[in-house]
């Protein structure tokens, strides 16, 4: 992240640098109104120069050009760690100013290479205010520009090319679509990464290389949300085009062929029959000869995939071939002649509260995972259905998993809604899916919390971090039952990570310095309180396990992780005591942090709170002295 303080003064009466070329005037000068070049450096205060006009072009654009002479002779030789000037563009109206770029810390700026800009003839800077659709003009993304970029060799590098190089042909990169796979499809649960390197077709290896990485919104190639291209919403596409121009910093990405929804697909059957298809969708229940996958808009099952047997829940996958309806069901049937493509796993599907909602031929909710709270009406009707009274709504659930059912107990349960005789029911998928007041499921609702006795929930204020309420803890709870453990959290982070460290009292091994292995940081315990083990993640993504074995030992354990949800703001996990080597009676010291994106960072906000150093920045060294008790009982 680039780390300068952009300074402007402007007063009712602007002055000016008065250097170089420019004589001093004898009484400060009023700018006319319009968009001028400005330089940003922590280390000097520049002035506005009159003659730096942006002039306006036949297409509505702007435009100045300077000798890198007069560059040299006025902007001051830069001081910073990556040796290059930062320019952005102020627009003047009357006494008013506004910055294209930002004037606060951190704000984007456009690098520029003062080596090369002195030794050209003519320096082209572009403007395009017109591309700036934001309120506060902190991007520079289709802004602005220059031409000292024209001479560098442009790369793509990302998730496409396996994070490697590219050179681009004209500024333009098209993704290799001849093997389907998770470089060549992308969506909603599988974003392209990318960034777009000017002159260097390697990771940067010195400050100097740094700011010559673009993403989305700026240079330095980091930045909240800049790091992946989205396409429509809800919606999955073959292939892209990317194409960046450095003139106005503009990037775009068109996608090469688009994948119908699921609801497309229902659609097409239901004008049509049988037909050729392709879906992408999220795996949320597998039988022994089916699986239903759905994304944002329906669900569909996918019958006899050859390879079934390596699909798992949570798995998105690319499947194609003949889909039809099949006595009132939809499916893909496959029969055991094509295999579908994992894109990715571990993908965490939110369920959708149907809490009041008829769903009996309501067929929108076909193949999708879906939620809902309501008193068991009937048990068991001996044909393994149970009814359920869902605030004046009626819901029958398929009973597959067994469990036993008491009428007059509300219940919240998960299931996917499938087509069983005569109406479409909620098919819980395993009895983790089903609970009784008292009880915690995995869901991003944190309101069965409320009732749950073994717990102990810390409430932190929403206003109280280092980096701003977009970084900020605000609810985390522990709480377990005699095979569980469970670890609530309500948090907000962008660019950043989550991690709640864990202390194991009277335990051997651990560390008390966080500074090594995987997500390493620079946090550290007291000595008597070293962490054991952590649950982490990068921003609302999937959350992994780690212990920590000793000073130099971090050790991965997904698999440790029975039942996961994080969806902005909530995360949920569910984890064997066993696998921690807990039992009742043992006690443990837990924190919750909000992280830096970068292995040199320590943590902004801390839940319990705990003290930071006089003069901390985001890359000191933070001593967690205050951590919460928690006995498993």
């Amino acid at each position: 992240m680039k780390k300068a303080v952009f300074i402007l003064s402007l007063l009712v009466v602007l002055s000016m640098v008065f250097v170089g070329c420019f004589p001093k005037p004898k009484e400060p000068i009023k700018l006319e109104d319009g968009y001028y070049l400005y330089f940003s450096n922590s280390e000097w205060n520049f002035s506005l120069i009159p003659d730096w006009k942006f002039v306006k072009q036949d297409d509505g654009t702007y435009k100045l050009e300077i000798s890198g002479l007069d560059l040299a002779e006025n902007v001051p030789a830069p001081k910073n760690a990556e040796k290059v000037w930062w320019w952005k563009v102020v627009q003047i109206t009357g006494d008013n100013s506004i910055a294209y770029g930002g004037f606060e810390k951190n704000d984007p700026s456009v690098p520029m290479d003062p080596d090369i800009a002195k030794n050209m003839d003519k320096v082209v800077f572009y403007f395009d205010p017109s591309a700036d659709t934001t309120t506060d003009h902190k991007t520079i993304a289709g802004v602005m520009g220059d031409n000292t970029k024209d001479a560098s060799t442009i790369y793509f590098v990302g998730n496409p090319t396996g994070w490697d190089f590219v050179e681009m042909t004209n500024g333009t990169y098209i993704v290799d679509t001849t093997k389907i796979s998770s470089r060549t499809i992308f969506g909603p649960e599988n974003p392209m990464g990318f960034k777009i390197s000017l002159g260097y077709d390697h990771w940067d290896k010195t400050d100097e290389e740094k700011p010559f990485f673009f993403t989305q919104g700026h240079y330095y190639g980091v930045g909240t949300g800049n790091e992946y291209k989205y396409f429509t919403e809800g919606n999955y596409v073959m292939g892209a085009k990317v194409t960046f121009d450095p003139h106005f910093s503009k990037l775009t990405v068109e996608p090469l062929e688009n994948i119908p929804t699921i609801s497309s697909v229902i659609d097409k059957i239901d004008s049509e029959g049988t037909i050729e298809a392709t879906s992408v969708g999220v795996v949320n229940y597998k039988y022994s000869t089916y699986v239903f996958i759905q994304d944002s808009s329906r669900g569909i099952e996918v019958y006899k995939p050859y390879n079934i047997e390596d699909l798992k829940v949570g798995d998105l996958i690319y499947v194609e071939g003949s889909a039809k309806k099949y006595e009132d069901t939809y499916e893909y049937s496959l029969s055991n002649s094509a295999t579908v493509t994992v894109l990715k796993s571990n993908i965490i599907l939110d369920p959708e509260d149907i809490t009041g909602i008829e769903i009996k031929d309501n067929w929108n909710y076909y193949g999708k995972l879906v939620k809902f709270k309501g008193i068991c009406k009937e048990a068991d009707d001996n044909y393994g259905n149970a009814t359920f009274e869902s605030e004046n709504a009626t819901i029958v659930v398929k009973n597959y998993v067994g469990k036993e059912f008491v009428e007059g107990i509300k219940y919240t349960i998960t299931g996917v809604v499938m087509y069983n005789h005569d109406q479409l029911k909620v098919v819980p998928r395993e009895t983790s899916d089903i609970a009784a007041p008292g009880q915690i499921i995995i869901d991003g609702d944190l309101s069965d919390w409320t009732d749950y006795a073994t717990k102990t929930v810390l409430d932190d204020a929403d206003d109280d971090s280092k980096w701003g309420e977009s970084n900020d803890i605000n609810w985390l709870g522990f709480a377990n039952d005699d095979e569980y453990l469970y670890i609530g959290a309500k948090y907000k982070a962008s660019s950043n990570g989550f991690i709640v460290y864990v202390s194991k009292e009277g335990a051997t091994g651990g560390a008390t310095d966080m500074n090594f292995g995987d997500w390493t940081r620079k946090i550290q315990t007291q000595d008597g309180t070293p962490i054991h083990f952590f649950v982490a993640a990068w921003e609302h993504g999937d959350p992994g396990l780690w212990t920590v074995e000793n000073s130099t030992t971090k050790t991965y354990h997904g698999e440790y992780i029975t039942v996961k949800s994080n969806k902005d703001p909530v995360m949920e996990v569910k984890i064997k005591l066993s696998d921690l080597g807990l039992s009742k009676g043992d006690k443990i010291k837990f924190v919750g942090t909000i992280v830096g994106s970068s292995d040199d960072a320590s943590a902004g906000d801390t839940t319990p709170d705990n003290p930071y150093p006089d003069g901390w920045n985001w890359n000191v060294p933070l001593t967690i002295v205050n951590m919460q008790e928690y006995t498993v009982q």
